[in-house]
């Protein structure tokens, strides 16, 4: 097993002022005895709630709510490792709790907002998605490369941030209308936002994987790989099918990869079975395409359970259901 050391480059604009103004005050009053992984836990299911709204309750109401349990997942996604700093009890497991959850928010705070204002274009979903995986993948195989974790002046923090303000702001109806308003043809004000997003996150993507040394052969299957199963997706799934399907298969690479960081050093191809299946489909039409996407979703779902119990089972000494008193 690799020797553990959490290294990190945070160059992020809003980090620091995010933690010294709404995190730092309220570690006093997490008790001692809390484990960080805990608190990882809890905030991620304020994400899950989120979704869970934006799906049946898309509503003024609905888009505060939202916007607060993103917030609230924020402040926890910041706190755990507050409290693991405080407590001494960073860790392997830690962190891969904590940044393998990160991968499947990724997708569905996107989705999430992407409901919120209606955007249904597959291709938009498509892209936005795929580029935003490519740099959140390419951050953590910079850090399997090097052992360094670099976060950019705009990262997830600003990214979380802006779709949290702009989902709370739309409560408004005023707003709502103005952000859902064709500015160019058929393009709203919101899908062009979210079409720059799509180019901030080629640009991360591209130069974290310039800057990293020893790149494989692994990364670039990967890149085709996603390509591949987003545009073919795109055109034979719904668009709630498109985004599982995109989130499932990157989140399943960034988890190999943080396999590989954090346990075995042991650089991981790519699942290369759905890009595969997918082509053959593209040619080949079916009639009824619901069985195969949850086929192919099961076997996605069942390799991530896999590689979580491989993971947890490596790390298993580093989990605690109370942090001892040192």
């Amino acid at each position: 097993m690799r020797e553990y050391s959490y290294r990190c480059h945070d160059f992020s604009l809003l980090t620091p002022g995010f933690k010294k103004r709404f995190v730092a005050p309220l570690l006093p009053y997490i008790p001692w005895v809390i484990p960080a992984n805990v608190i990882t836990i809890i905030s991620n299911l304020f994400v899950y709630i989120a979704f869970f709204i934006a799906l049946n309750y898309n509503t003024p109401a609905g888009r505060i709510l939202i916007a607060g349990c993103l917030f609230l997942y924020l402040l926890g996604d910041h706190l755990d490792g507050m409290q693991a700093k405080k407590t001494k009890t960073g860790s392997a497991l830690g962190e891969f709790c904590d940044h393998y959850l990160d991968a499947f928010n990724n997708g569905i705070i996107l989705f999430t907002a992407f409901m919120v204002f209606g955007i249904y274009d597959p291709i938009l979903i498509a892209v936005v998605l795929t580029t935003s995986y490519l740099a959140h993948m390419a951050v953590f195989y910079e850090q399997f490369k090097t052992g360094w974790l670099t976060f950019e002046k705009l990262g997830s923090l600003e990214a979380v941030l802006l779709i949290l303000l702009l989902v709370g702001i739309s409560a408004f109806e005023p707003v709502y209308l103005f952000f859902t308003t064709n500015v160019v043809s058929a393009y709203r004000l919101i899908d062009i936002l979210f079409g720059l997003s799509a180019i901030g996150a080629t640009s991360t993507f591209i130069t974290t994987l310039k800057r990293t040394p020893g790149r494989g052969n692994e990364v670039w299957l990967f890149v085709v790989g996603i390509i591949t199963v987003a545009f073919i997706a795109a055109r034979l799934f719904s668009n709630l099918e498109l985004f599982l399907f995109i989130t499932l298969y990157a989140s399943l690479y960034v988890g190999l990869i943080m396999k590989g960081h954090l346990v075995d050093g042991i650089e991981r191809i790519p699942d290369l079975v759905i890009p595969s299946v997918l082509l053959i489909l593209n040619f080949v039409t079916p009639l009824e395409t619901q069985s195969i996407f949850w086929i192919l979703a099961l076997y996605l779902l069942m390799r991530i359970f896999v590689l979580v119990f491989q993971t947890f089972n490596a790390l298993k000494t580093y989990w605690v259901w109370a942090n001892p008193r040192i």
